[in-house]
């Protein structure tokens, strides 16, 4: 069932929300971390600062990019997978509630997203959090706890501020998708069609909030994957081409070629030198 913005800031709003710290991390492309899982002990906020990611909570994928806050509740299963050549930087900040409020608030259980429109003021606060927080003394503890406090108003703030919050969570689940299922024929029709749209209306929305057409992002998560297989010797080509959702390998190697300027076998060549 879709979560609202209401409902997220009416839980934020009631709830004695503490913070307890957080953690940043730089990440490099493509790799890929299974099997885990989010803090026992309380929710956590993701949110980027650079870069693109696969974060799945729960068998429930999230592509993470700046301009969003993806939240996980505690003990989920977790697994993220780097997107594209850039290095991924992110933070993470973990809160949590009284006990005897966890059932009056399972939102503090759940995973949803929000898009802040990429607010200059939730990376500029985020960092300020990871700077002071390790700073000893009651003075910075409290400095620590006010800036959190400020994050959660300016997040909610500017997601306010955003039209069609109903349709960035559209689209960003739409992403989700496509990156889990690119092997398979995928077509426009049958990725609207998953998410009840209308085909003409998907990709205007698609291309609104991302800056590109549903076919040219699959076709980068395609050519993504296929990159981190080519620097394997042990497959060949046309197996490739098969794996990443191409029947024909010679459209593989031509749709390759024009993304990247190099042909499949020019790109392998690289890795071996």
């Amino acid at each position: 069932m879709e979560i609202s913005l209401n409902e997220i800031i009416d839980y934020y709003a009631k709830a004695d929300v503490s913070f307890v710290g957080a953690f940043g991390e730089r990440v490099s492309p493509q790799l890929k971390v299974l099997d885990r899982h989010t803090n026992p002990a309380g929710g956590g906020l993701v949110i980027p600062f650079s870069g693109s990611a696969c974060f799945t909570f729960d068998g429930k994928p999230y592509v993470i990019e700046p301009g969003m806050v993806v939240h996980a509740g505690p003990g989920m299963r977790l697994s993220k997978e780097v997107i594209g050549d850039r290095e991924w930087e992110y933070a993470v900040i973990h809160y949590h509630i009284p006990q005897h409020e966890r059932d009056e608030y399972p939102l503090f259980h759940k995973d949803f997203s929000l898009a802040h429109g990429r607010s200059a003021k939730v990376p500029h606060l985020v960092r300020q959090i990871l700077d002071i927080q390790s700073i000893p003394g009651a003075a910075a503890k409290f400095q620590t706890k006010v800036l959190f406090l400020s994050l959660l108003q300016e997040i909610f703030t500017a997601a306010c501020g955003q039209p069609g919050h109903e349709d960035s969570k559209l689209i960003e689940e739409a992403m989700g998708y496509i990156r889990l299922n690119y092997a398979d024929e995928l077509t426009v029709q049958k990725v609207a069609d998953e998410f009840s749209t209308e085909r003409r209306q998907f990709s205007y929305l698609f291309k609104r909030h991302t800056g590109m057409s549903p076919i040219h992002y699959l076709i980068e998560c395609r050519i993504s994957k296929a990159k981190e297989l080519l620097g394997s010797p042990g497959c060949s080509v046309k197996q490739v081409a098969e794996w990443v959702g191409y029947t024909d390998s010679l459209y593989f190697s031509k749709a390759f070629k024009k993304y990247t300027g190099v042909s499949p076998s020019e790109y392998r060549e690289g890795f071996a030198l």
